[in-house]
């Protein structure tokens, strides 16, 4: 009897536990590019620094004033592969009437997720919003800092 306690004390000790932990991520400093041609196709440029690592990243372009939650289908896009941290920059394929042809970004370690399209009902004043995923995990709706407008001159080539 006694060794029956002394084992089942040793076992008890020799236990172990496996804790699973969120690995995390964090977007910051998500900015782009100011406006967008009313006449012809735009690349509207975004970067943001990414902390951690992502295996998804959905895009949200809508019009200013709404949230992701509001977004409708059409209005965000889901690109997968492995993003290692660092500055990551990309660019949304926009038409003057709000429609986005494409998504694409460049992250560290040269990594290239290539172009793939959504379209937008058009509205003139939009913003773009990430959400990053971590093992399948959401992290929070980050907005960049800034707005993007229309630009109707005839010399619209909108830059940085």
């Amino acid at each position: 009897m006694r060794r029956l306690v002394l084992l089942s004390l040793f076992l008890f000790a020799c236990t172990l536990t496996l804790e699973v932990v969120y690995p995390g991520h964090r977007i910051s400093g998500l900015r782009t590019q100011s406006t967008y041609c009313t006449s012809g196709n735009t690349r509207v440029d975004f970067a943001f620094t990414l902390e951690g690592r992502l295996d998804r990243l959905e895009f949200f372009w809508l019009p200013e004033g709404l949230t992701p939650d509001q977004a409708r289908p059409e209005e965000r896009y889901v690109l997968y592969g492995l993003l290692q941290a660092g500055g990551v920059k990309g660019w949304l394929e926009v038409t003057p009437s709000g429609e986005v042809q494409a998504a694409s970004l460049v992250a560290p370690r040269g990594l290239a997720l290539k172009p793939q399209g959504i379209i937008v009902e058009p509205l003139p004043e939009r913003r773009l919003w990430l959400r990053g995923y971590t093992g399948g995990l959401p992290g929070p709706y980050v907005p960049a800092a800034n707005r993007v407008y229309p630009d109707s001159s005839p010399y619209c080539d909108p830059t940085w």
